[in-house]
C-alpha cells in the first residue's frame, strides 16, 4: 500500500505566514484606498470653497466698479481707501477703493518728496537722503551713482545677485530690492506709494494719510484738517468732472471661518462706453 503523503510542520508555518501577509497587504490597500478617497474629497471640498471665495471676491470688484462710476454723487463710493463691509452668504466681504492719483509715484516724485516720506516714517534726515540717492540710482538710466547712491559694482560688492534696474520701477514691491531698504520701513511707506499715477504731485482730496504727512512735512494739524474735511465730502470724486485716465486700486478681502483670501485689482477709467475701464493689474 502506498503511504499517505505527509506535510512537514515547517510548511504549515510558511503557509500561515503567507496567508497573514496577504491579509495584511489587503488591509493596507483598503486603508490606503479609504485615505485616498478621503483626501480626494477633502481636496475637492477645498477647491470648491476657493472657487466660491474667488467668485465672491470678483463680485466685490464689480460692486466697486459700479460704485466708482455711479453718476449720483450721494451713491458714489469713496475712493480714499475707506473700507466698506458687506455681509454675503454668511461671510464678511471688505472692499476698499483707493485713487492712485492720491499716492506718491515712485517714478515721478522728486528726491525731496521721497526724502520727506522717509523722514515722516522715522529715518533721520541723513539716512533718508542716503536711501533716496539709492532709490534714484535704481530708477536712473545710467550706472552713474549719486553721492550716497549705489551702482552695479556696489551691489556686486555687497553680495547681491542683482543690480539696479536703471529704469522705472515696475511695481512698488520692487522698492524692497533697493540697497538699504528694510522690511519694516517698506511696510510703513507702502500705503503711500504707487507706480501708476505718473504725476510728480498728489491729489490731496483722496491721498492716504501716509502720503499727506510726506506732502505736508511737520504740518500734522493741516493733515488732520484735510482728513476731517474729507469726512464731510465722503471722500468721493465730483461726478461732474471728467475721470477718464484716472486709476484706482480695488482691494477685496473675504473672511469665512479660517479662510481669508484677498483680491487686488488696478483699473483705469476710459472714455469708451463699450469698454469703460481697463484692467492694469489683477492679483
Amino acid at each position: 500500500m502506498r503511504p499517505e503523503p505527509t506535510v512537514d510542520g515547517g510548511d504549515h508555518g510558511w503557509a500561515l505566514v503567507s496567508v497573514l501577509w496577504v491579509l495584511s497587504l489587503l488591509a493596507l490597500l483598503a486603508a490606503a484606498t479609504q485615505t485616498l478617497t478621503f483626501t480626494s474629497a477633502l481636496t475637492e471640498h477645498h477647491a470648491m470653497e476657493r472657487a466660491r471665495a474667488d467668485a465672491i471676491l470678483d463680485a466685490g470688484v464689480s460692486l466697486a466698479l459700479v460704485g466708482i462710476m455711479e453718476p449720483r454723487r450721494e451713491s458714489r463710493w469713496p475712493v480714499d481707501g475707506e473700507v466698506r463691509r458687506i455681509s454675503f452668504g454668511g461671510a464678511v466681504l471688505q472692499i476698499s477703493v483707493q485713487d492712485e492719483f492720491g499716492k506718491i509715484d515712485l517714478n515721478a516724485a522728486d528726491g525731496s518728496l521721497l526724502r520727506q516720506l522717509l523722514v515722516a516714517n522715522g529715518l533721520s534726515f541723513d539716512n533718508a537722503a542716503s536711501l533716496v540717492d539709492k532709490i534714484l540710482d535704481w530708477r536712473g538710466p545710467s550706472d552713474l551713482k549719486r553721492l550716497h547712491g549705489a551702482n552695479d559694482a556696489d551691489y556686486a560688492a555687497a553680495g547681491y545677485s542683482y543690480h539696479p534696474r536703471h529704469g522705472p520701477f515696475q511695481t512698488v514691491d520692487e522698492l524692497r530690492l533697493v540697497m538699504g531698504m528694510t522690511t519694516e520701513l517698506f511696510r510703513k511707506i507702502r500705503p503711500a506709494l504707487t507706480v501708476y499715477s505718473k504725476r510728480p504731485a498728489i491729489d490731496t482730496n483722496t491721498a492716504p494719510k501716509e502720503a499727506l504727512l510726506a506732502y505736508f512735512p511737520n504740518q500734522p494739524d493741516k493733515v488732520d484738517a484735510l482728513l476731517k474735511l474729507r469726512e464731510a465730502t465722503s471722500g468721493v470724486l465730483d461726478p461732474a468732472l471728467p475721470h477718464a485716465g484716472r486709476i484706482f486700486s480695488v482691494t477685496t478681502t473675504l473672511a469665512r471661518g479660517r479662510l481669508k483670501v484677498q483680491r487686488h485689482v488696478v483699473i483705469e477709467l476710459t472714455r469708451s462706453t463699450s469698454r469703460p475701464y481697463l484692467i492694469l493689474a489683477w492679483l
